[in-house]
């Protein structure tokens, strides 16, 4: 819990330093925070590792193992279906560069292959009858990026969008289904980040794109927030919010290059981090992160807590758009975040719970390399 006490132990046999390893990742809360799926990696050589993705009740209880992935494929990344009942995810396709996405019951079963691509995104419908994919990147360098429906009421059925899509990764449906944030090129041929119908019909241009864009919308459905990054590689830039109601009004976070951010369950603010190097001492360089809350109506923000990421962390950071549809770093009632430390003197990492007022200090909940709160 928020204490850090009353710990429950889903499991207890990872091995990194015997014959045969075994290691698990990515733990990931149902939308009704009633269950938890995670997946494991195992075995005794680079070739011979087989990974299973599991569901655990939240009291540790009634495991399943939903599916094993045979042949060297591996899960890089899960995702429920707002009801709950299933888990989509992404695998390798072992010998080959591409990527598959999956969909396996939470309660074990037939696991149905939904579409391939590479690189690949999606957010759910939040009815949980389909999804919508981005494949392939953008259109301008990549003539075979799409954008997609994929349907699964009655099989898997591929509706293609006619827009093309432009350098971003996730689309985000909003909180109740009735529009879409992606970005595409406009009439004009520009890239831009678009509000559309929730059948693709462009409603609203939200902002011209300088290089790329990352967005997410609010809880509450009412207002939106992106990343106008500027670098070619990276997500990095200003952090701008837009209340749908007056859409030509965006007002900014007060800090610059800032690399990832996620909305408070209230909608009232937005966690984001903004990245310093350091010299370490010995020659190299050391990457701390600032974390800042931002009121999202004046932009004001708060410094909450500097911190050396670990990992497993900075790899959701570069992908947060797509972690924060599946995973939180909030507390529920907004009052809270977890963050995932390490101590470079120590070699150790630990979760820290940070209050999100900035008025009080950080504590140490237990050790770990990565940590998500429940949804409730």
């Amino acid at each position: 819990n928020q204490t850090g006490s009353n710990p429950t132990a889903i499991t207890d046999d990872a091995d990194l330093e015997g014959d045969t390893v075994r290691y698990y990742q990515f733990p990931t809360w149902s939308p009704d925070s009633k269950s938890l799926t995670y997946f494991s990696i195992s075995g005794s050589s680079e070739a011979d590792l087989t990974a299973a993705i599991f569901v655990v009740d939240d009291d540790g209880k009634n495991k399943v193992e939903a599916h094993t992935l045979e042949g060297g494929s591996r899960p890089i990344y899960l995702s429920w279906s707002p009801d709950s009942a299933n888990i989509s995810f992404i695998s390798t396709i072992p010998g080959g560069d591409g990527l598959t996405l999956n969909m396996v019951p939470a309660a074990g079963g037939e696991v149905t292959l939904l579409d391939t691509g590479a690189p690949y995104y999606w957010d759910w419908r939040p009815d949980s009858a389909g999804m919508l994919i981005h494949a392939g990147g953008a259109r301008s360098t990549d003539p075979t990026a799409r954008l997609s429906f994929l349907n699964l009421t009655d099989g898997v059925v591929e509706d293609g969008l006619l827009l093309k899509p432009s350098p971003f990764q996730s689309p985000a449906f909003s909180p109740d289904g009735a529009q879409i944030l992606l970005a595409a090129e406009n009439d004009e041929g520009n890239h831009a980040l678009l509000l559309t119908d929730p059948l693709g019909g462009i409603e609203t241009e939200i902002a011209t794109i300088d290089t790329s864009v990352a967005f997410s919308w609010s809880p509450d459905g009412k207002r939106v927030a992106y990343i106008n990054s500027t670098d070619p590689v990276y997500i990095v830039g200003k952090l701008s919010f837009v209340e749908l109601s007056d859409p030509a009004t965006t007002v900014e976070a007060d800090q610059e290059d800032i690399i990832a951010f996620y909305w408070s369950p209230d909608s009232k603010k937005a966690a984001y981090f903004v990245p310093v190097q350091t010299d370490d001492g010995s020659g190299g360089t050391l990457l701390y992160l600032k974390m800042y809350a931002a009121d999202v109506t004046t932009g004001k923000s708060t410094l909450l807590w500097t911190f050396v990421p670990t990992q497993e962390f900075i790899q959701t950071i570069l992908y947060f758009d797509q972690y924060s549809r599946s995973a939180t770093i909030w507390s529920p009632d907004s009052q809270n975040l977890v963050i995932p430390m390490f101590f470079p003197d120590e070699n150790a990492a630990a979760i820290i719970l940070v209050p999100a007022t900035g008025n009080l200090q950080p504590r140490f909940l237990q050790e770990g390399t990565m940590a998500f709160l429940s949804w409730k």
